[in-house]
């Protein structure tokens, strides 16, 4: 569902969470007076700025070309990649206590 920004005629701003079908339904009112749907400029990702490739040296100019590049040199970003779910090397929380203890005995 969009978010609709509304605005007095005093000025006064307000944001209207609601669907497309319901845009126009009950509409607030601020100083007696029914507020008017504001235009506001849509959020946009930019394009990526152009770097050269680490693997051959060539120039990537744009999300799409860096995408086709990864994939052609079998490459995966940092931080993108998909990790191995870790395996837990610790035993029960009996065993753990019982290992803690033996461990601080023998030390003493």
């Amino acid at each position: 569902m969009p978010i609709y920004a509304m605005q007095c005629p005093c000025g006064h701003e307000e944001d209207v969470y609601r669907s497309i079908a319901k845009m126009n339904d009950d509409l607030p009112q601020h100083c007696g007076v029914t507020m008017t749907r504001r235009v506001c400029a849509p959020m946009v990702a930019n394009d990526i700025a152009p770097y050269r490739s680490m693997c051959d040296g060539t120039m990537i100019t744009s999300r799409s070309q860096h995408r086709a590049h990864l994939r052609a040199h079998g490459v995966i970003e940092v931080g993108n990649e998909k990790l191995p779910e870790r395996k837990s090397t610790l035993g029960k929380a009996g065993d753990l206590k019982r290992d803690i203890a033996e461990v601080i005995n023998s030390k003493y």
